[in-house]
């Protein structure tokens, strides 16, 4: 069986890997602290996993940006749980980066 479920991201960046037949992508999205841990200030970076092909629908914005998440809970290293983004999409109503120009 798997869970599934809808997460809205900040999303502050996004990067691939390919090597030795593993490929796979890391969605770093922004966590705001809650201030009930004392020994954390400002933003926390929190990592998401992913299939290679998941990236091409972060390409063309700009980061940070908010996006809607379609993810998968699954079983991740030694057992604990993880979080894999299966689909992306930009929030609607956010401006995107003007063009940029090729160096």
């Amino acid at each position: 069986m798997t869970m599934k479920g809808n997460m809205r991201l900040n999303v502050l960046g996004v990067s691939r890997f390919s090597f030795d037949g593993i490929s796979g992508v890391k969605v770093y999205a922004q966590k705001e602290t809650d201030g009930e841990n004392e020994d954390v200030l400002g933003i926390e970076v929190v990592e998401f996993g992913g299939k290679y092909a998941v990236f091409e629908q972060f390409r063309g914005y700009g980061f940070p940006m908010q996006f809607d998440c379609e993810v998968e809970f699954a079983r991740g290293s030694r057992g604990k749980a993880a979080v894999r983004v299966l689909k992306a999409s930009p929030v609607k109503g956010q401006q995107l980066p003007p063009e940029r120009k090729a160096a």
